[in-house]
């Protein structure tokens, strides 16, 4: 008899196994493939026949929240047998978990009412809304949500969702204090300005673009206002719940925010001005902050990881890079922190750079090899880049001051392989001089990796011999830069 209890369990847990899948029906996935990803897993491709249909299976992922392209946030448990339907640019919900991932769409939905403006986050109507307006709308928000969440019966989803809406507020509060006050109807002056072609620009161009950016405000926050609501937004929660930072994005990007807001606070200046490194003081943050083991690695590796590439001398960060690889138990990470290390000891000044072989607006191949025996000054830029565009000016100054000299002016655009005849026309309408470049495979580049580059404007000043002067060159806009490149005998 019981023989026969186990193996009608052990049936019954294999019938149950088989049948914990996530399938569904979407036409937009039609011959392509989406990605579910989340909750610390390898992403999981997910490719459709050609009707749309697809079927992966659940039983080995964690319970919680997942993203899957277009449908956005699932809610999975390893037990589901889970569909999806796709129908007048809706998804519908068949099976376990159906009441929970209808909230999850409503919840989507009700947010993009306030998030979604490109650049800003918050859509721009909102931020001429004062914040006793706004703030409610944001409660009613999480009412609505909430009550929503009240029809599943699932313990851990409802605790999730309510948790999850304060974030989504905080979130939202956040995006909008930062650009209060940023009207629509202000924006034209700012845009004449920056299609002002870079040869017509003269020197009040940086003032003017200024003054043209303040004058978009017609808003602002009181000093009442703002610590109201930067006491909601960066107070009284918890930054180790380990739960909510596997299955919230929203909850994932606060702790980021909290660490910048602590770490660009006027009591940290004479920290950040005396390292000169933002990234080492967000890690003396984190210390005393978190406790969770999962949640401290990940910081300590994404700070550890900016502290290294923003870096110009091993020296400068070996005792934290000493202590990560001591301390840190993912091998994935210390791997990956190695490298980075071992890149900044290669591109470091004195050590041979690194060559490239990227080709030019004719198609031709241009080599840093093929440079020797002139100094080189490399500009990593991208034409996206506002910041890498106003230092245009100077750089063709530059460019004409030294123009029978030895030295060789390279920039290096990193912009993405489909927006190549962009950066074409650009570099033609502009009159852009020296060597122009594209790098093969944008910020994945070899070279570009090399150095640690994830933040531009970049520049590199490389001497005859191809040996590194400084893999962190001043701006063409920095008199310093002059004063160094005249000392060479050029």
């Amino acid at each position: 008899m019981k023989k026969l209890v186990f193996s009608t369990l052990f049936f019954i847990l294999l019938l149950s196994s088989a049948m914990a899948q996530l399938t569904g029906q979407i036409p937009a996935l039609a011959d392509t493939t989406w990605k579910l990803e989340g909750n610390d897993i390898t992403p999981i491709p997910i490719k459709a026949d050609r009707s749309g249909y697809f079927k992966i299976p659940v039983s080995s992922l964690k319970r919680g929240i997942y993203s899957l392209g277009s449908v956005g946030s699932i809610y999975i448990e390893p037990s589901y047998n889970l569909s999806i339907l796709a129908k007048k640019g809706q998804y519908k919900f068949k099976g376990n978990g159906a009441v929970e991932n209808q909230v999850l769409q409503t919840m989507n939905n009700k947010l993009n009412r306030f998030l979604g403006n490109p650049g800003y986050d918050v859509w721009h109507q909102f931020l001429l809304t004062e914040p006793v307006l706004f703030t409610p709308m944001l409660d009613e928000y999480i009412k609505k949500i909430n009550t929503a969440a009240g029809g599943s019966k699932n313990i851990f989803f409802k605790e999730f969702i309510r948790q999850e809406v304060e974030f989504d507020k905080r979130y939202c509060l956040m995006a909008y204090s930062r650009f209060y006050g940023l009207d629509s109807n202000r924006m034209q002056a700012l845009r004449k300005i920056l299609a002002t072609p870079i040869i017509e620009r003269k020197e009040s161009y940086r003032a003017d673009l200024a003054a043209a950016y303040q004058a978009q405000f017609s808003k602002k926050l009181t000093n009442t206002e703002k610590d109201s609501l930067n006491n909601f937004i960066y107070n009284d929660w918890d930054m180790n719940n380990e739960i909510m930072y596997l299955n919230s994005k929203y909850y994932k990007s606060m702790i980021g925010y909290k660490i910048d807001y602590l770490a660009y606070a006027e009591v940290q200046r004479k920290l950040r001005d005396s390292i000169k490194n933002d990234e080492i003081v967000k890690l003396s943050i984190v210390k005393p902050l978190i406790s969770n083991n999962y949640i401290k690695e990940a910081l300590n590796f994404r700070y550890t990881n900016a502290a290294i590439k923003k870096s110009k001398f091993p020296s400068d960060i070996t005792d934290i890079y000493e202590s990560f690889i001591r301390d840190s138990k993912n091998e994935k990470h210390k791997d990956e922190i190695r490298k980075t290390f071992r890149n900044l000891s290669s591109t470091t000044a004195n050590a041979t750079a690194p060559d490239f072989n990227y080709t030019n607006p004719s198609g031709q191949l241009v080599s840093l090899k093929s440079l020797r025996g002139k100094y080189v000054y490399v500009d990593v830029w991208a034409t996206w880049c506002a910041p890498c565009v106003a230092e245009i000016p100077s750089l063709k100054k530059l460019e004409e001051r030294y123009k029978d000299k030895k030295i060789s002016f390279v920039s290096i655009s990193v912009d993405v392989a489909e927006n190549k005849n962009s950066w074409i026309d650009f570099v033609k309408n502009n009159n852009l001089q020296g060597i122009q470049l594209m790098a093969d495979h944008d910020f994945s580049s070899e070279f570009i990796k090399k150095f640690g580059i994830n933040t531009i404007p970049r520049f590199i000043l490389i001497g005859p011999d191809g040996t590194i002067i400084d893999n962190n060159a001043k701006r063409p806009s920095d008199a310093k830069l002059v004063a160094q490149l005249d000392t060479f005998e050029m």
